[in-house]
């Protein structure tokens, strides 16, 4: 069986130009992926929940907000959370918005 590759050739950047991104969670993924969008250029904010984050995490440029405010903000949302969490999270703050 022959794997397909995808390379930066078979993206469109642009199509993420003046949107509003959203990290709901902010572990090793969810910092990995902000960093590197924000270093792309694009507009990104963080949704993390103040009881489960360390304030420590956060980069002095994140934009960080509660989840249900990232989602209201946002027109694209990454949930980043740990898979157990994910539903809950998304039915609380994703859905309603």
């Amino acid at each position: 069986m022959a794997a397909n590759s995808i390379t930066e050739n078979d993206s469109n950047p642009a199509a993420l130009a003046g949107k509003t991104i959203a990290i709901l969670g902010y572990g090793s993924q969810g910092h990995a992926q902000a960093q590197n969008l924000r270093d792309s250029g694009y507009t990104v904010i963080v949704g993390l929940d103040p009881e489960r984050g360390s304030a420590q995490q956060r980069e002095p440029t994140d934009d960080v907000v509660s989840p249900t405010e990232a989602a209201k903000q946002a027109d694209w949302i990454q949930i980043l959370t740990p898979d157990e969490t994910q539903a809950e999270l998304y039915l609380a703050a994703v859905a309603p918005h």
